[in-house]
């Protein structure tokens, strides 16, 4: 079974088929270790819905439900667009260490393409949302953001999407030397030994650039478009205001969600946090440079 270590986690993942790893070669180890979370994959003509509390609606395809009796775990299903038949279900243990994601294998219906290129994707997201709660275990959580790498040092670049994060990012690699994206999505965040790092995963959007690297973080700097450039350092009050609402918080635990809350609080108290509001020019790349250097 291949292990796979992101951030500092190692993930024993038992799949006889390479597609939901496909995007995750660059984090495989050989060596093997004690994992922190295992996944297994399971397949099945049908998947029937299972029984459950719903807590969550994160989007129209994955639906949340707590198990019936308390303290259990959770299940994460998604469905097909066009007839809502499930295609994944993930069945995770309450400490979301170990999951089970069951795939729909359409053989028997069509047996030139038992596995829809969608069936993977979902698959792969699947691992992402597991590994998202587990890292909670280690100290760490999941910021929406592009995180870039620049002379050893890691600056977080945060914004609602469509406000122009992967853009600001991408200016930093033309116009300044030495630079790295971490992750153009949901980097991972761990305190480690009271400083917090941030580390590239494997689960980067529809962007898919990644890379396996990590850096000390910096700073975290809250994107908004204006017409002119400008750059502010933000107090605690406003920190929490504009960066919370880009973590992914675990709102249906109360006993996750106060451990989210602990590291958030580490993170934005030893971490300073701009306000940039911006152009999607050099100019702009500049007057961070020159703020953060």
């Amino acid at each position: 079974m291949p292990l796979f270590e992101i951030a500092g986690l190692v993930i024993d993942v038992d799949c006889d088929k390479p597609e939901p790893m496909e995007r995750m070669q660059e984090f495989r180890i050989e060596q093997r270790r004690p994992a922190d979370l295992s996944i297994r994959f399971k397949f099945a003509d049908f998947i029937p819905v299972p029984e459950g509390h719903s807590i969550s609606d994160e989007n129209l395809y994955f639906k949340w439900l707590k198990k019936p009796a308390e303290g259990t775990g959770y299940y994460i299903y998604s469905s097909e667009a066009a007839y809502g038949n499930i295609l994944v279900l993930a069945d995770i243990d309450a400490e979301w260490r170990k999951g089970i994601i069951t795939c729909r294998d359409f053989t028997d219906s069509n047996p030139d393409e038992s596995f829809s290129k969608q069936t993977w994707v979902f698959a792969h997201v699947m691992m992402g949302v597991i590994y998202r709660y587990n890292l909670l275990n280690h100290n760490g959580t999941v910021i929406h953001s592009s995180a870039l790498k620049y002379k050893d040092r890691a600056f977080i670049f945060s914004a609602p999407s469509g406000t122009g994060k992967s853009t600001h990012t991408k200016l930093w690699q033309k116009h300044v030397n030495n630079v790295t994206i971490l992750n153009d999505d949901t980097p991972a965040v761990r305190i480690i030994e009271d400083r917090p790092f941030i580390f590239g995963t494997p689960w980067s959007g529809s962007s898919l650039i990644h890379c396996n690297d990590s850096a000390p973080l910096e700073a975290i700097v809250i994107l908004e478009q204006a017409e002119e450039n400008r750059i502010r350092l933000l107090n605690n009050q406003e920190a929490i205001l504009r960066v919370m609402p880009r973590v992914f918080l675990p709102y249906f635990d109360r006993k996750m969600m106060e451990t989210s809350i602990g590291i958030f609080d580490k993170i934005i108290s030893v971490v300073p946090i701009y306000l940039l509001q911006c152009r999607a020019d050099q100019a702009a790349v500049e007057m961070v440079y020159q703020c953060l250097k």
